[in-house]
C-alpha cells in the first residue's frame, strides 16, 4: 500500500454536536474520502479513542470547555497509536485564542470561517506528520529489537567464551587448574613477588600409592578420589591462592604472599584433612595419605626463577616420599650443599631442554 493510499483510508473522530451528515466539517472530511467517527461528547470521544484507535481527531465543541478538561492531552494519553493529531474547529481564530489553543495542545486551529478545501490541506498536513512519526517510531522499534537481539547474542557469546575459557584452562576431572593455566598464573604471581619483594610459596603433592587404589579399587573410584581431593585442597586454602592438578595423581598449590611458616601450616592441615578422610565408593572405604614438597621465593634463596620454584617443590617431593610418606617437606629441608647441586643441574636442565620443560626433570640423587 503506497504513502497516498494509507493517507486516504485514515479514520478521522470529528468529536461535534452534530452528526457528521450535518456538520460541514464531517461533510468535507467525508468527501475528501475519509472515515469519519462521530463523537457527540468527551465521554464519547474518550471511549472511541481507545477502543477505534483513529488516526486524528478534530474538535468542534465549545472550546474553552474541551480546553478546561485538557481534552487534546487526555485523548493522547488513552490512544493506543504513539501519536495522535488534533485539530481544533474554534468559532473565533483570534490570534491570542489560536496561541491558547496550540499552547493547550491542540496540533492546528482553524475557524468556522476556513474553507473546505484548506481544512482539507490542514488535516492533509497533520496526517502526513503523523505518518511521519510512526515510520520513526516503527524504525526505532526496529532498532531496539535489534539492540535486544544484538544483546542477547552477546550475552550468548559471553557466557560461551567463559565456558571455552574455563575448558582451556581448568582441568576436566576436578576442575582444578590445567598444567598450562598453572604455569602461565605462575609466571605472572612470580614477577609479581620479585617486583615487590613478597613471599612465593609452591607446594607439589601427589597421592601415596595411587596405583595401588586404581588396581584394587578401579579406576573410575580413582577418579572419585581425585575429584574429592581437589575439594579437600581448594577448601584448605584461602580464595587467592591457586590449586592445580599437574598430572595423573599429581597436583600443585601456589601460594602468594605466603611464607614458609605459613606454607606450612597449610600443608600440615591438608595433610592430616586427607589422613581423616574415608572416601567412600561403591560401599568401600578407600583410604589415601598425601606427600607434599613445598618451596618458597625468596627465601630458598636458590630459587631466583619460576621453573626452579617447581623443581625444588618436586625435590622436595621425592624426599617426602623417600622418608616414607604421609608428609611434607619444605626445600630449606635440603642440605645446602645438595641443594646448590641441584640448582646447578637446574640449570643445565633449562640449556638442554628449555625453561617449559625444566621444571619437571627430576634429580637423581
Amino acid at each position: 500500500m503506497s504513502a497516498d493510499d494509507r493517507m486516504e483510508s485514515c479514520r478521522i473522530l470529528l468529536m461535534s454536536p452534530e452528526l457528521p451528515a450535518k456538520s460541514p466539517e464531517g461533510e468535507a472530511l467525508t468527501l475528501a474520502g475519509w472515515e469519519v467517527l462521530w463523537a457527540g461528547d468527551a465521554v464519547e470521544a474518550f471511549v472511541a479513542v481507545k477502543s477505534r484507535n483513529p488516526d486524528m481527531v478534530v474538535l468542534h465543541y465549545p472550546v474553552d470547555e474541551a480546553i478546561d478538561m485538557d481534552l487534546p492531552n487526555v485523548l493522547r494519553n488513552v490512544s493506543p497509536a504513539g501519536y495522535l493529531p488534533i485539530m481544533i474547529v474554534a468559532s473565533d481564530a483570534a490570534e491570542r485564542l489560536r496561541c491558547q489553543y496550540l499552547d493547550s495542545g491542540a496540533d492546528d486551529v482553524v475557524s468556522q470561517q476556513t474553507s473546505a478545501s484548506e481544512m482539507i490541506a490542514r488535516v492533509r498536513a497533520l496526517l502526513r506528520m503523523k505518518r511521519l512519526h510512526d515510520e520513526l517510531a516503527d524504525s526505532r522499534r526496529a532498532l531496539q529489537d535489534s539492540i535486544n537481539r544484538e544483546q542477547k547474542l552477546l550475552a550468548k557469546l559471553r557466557r560461551d567464551n567463559a565456558q571455552l575459557q574455563e575448558l582451556c584452562t581448568t582441568d576436566p576431572l576436578t576442575h582444578a587448574q590445567n598444567v598450562r593455566s598453572f604455569r602461565d598464573i605462575l609466571d605472572h604471581q612470580f614477577r609479581i613477588a620479585r617486583r615487590y619483594d613478597s613471599p612465593l610459596t609452591l607446594m607439589a603433592m601427589d597421592v601415596d600409592h595411587f596405583k595401588v587404589i586404581n588396581d584394587t579399587h578401579g579406576h573410575p573410584s580413582g577418579d572419585y578420589v581425585l575429584k574429592e581431593l581437589a575439594v579437600i585442597l581448594t577448601q584448605s586454602v584461602r580464595e587467592s591462592d591457586v590449586v592445580a592438578r599437574t598430572g595423573g595423581d599429581e597436583f600443585s598449590i601456589l601460594l602468594p604472599k605466603a611464607d614458609r611458616d605459613q606454607a606450612s601450616t597449610f600443608a600440615d592441615r591438608i595433610r592430616r584433612e586427607v589422613y581423616n578422610r574415608s572416601f567412600e565408593v561403591y560401599g568401600h572405604d578407600i583410604h589415601a595419605t598425601l606427600s607434599i614438597g613445598m618451596a618458597s621465593y625468596p627465601e630458598d634463596s636458590e630459587i631466583v626463577a619460576p621453573g626452579m620454584l617447581i623443581y625444588f617443590a618436586d625435590q622436595a617431593l621425592l624426599i617426602a616420599k623417600e622418608q616414607g610418606r604421609d608428609r611434607f617437606t619444605a626445600a630449606r629441608d635440603i642440605p645446602r650443599r645438595a641443594r646448590a647441586r641441584l640448582r646447578s643441574q637446574y640449570k643445565h636442565s633449562v640449556q638442554a631442554l628449555g625453561p617449559d620443560l625444566s621444571g619437571k626433570v627430576q634429580a637423581t640423587s
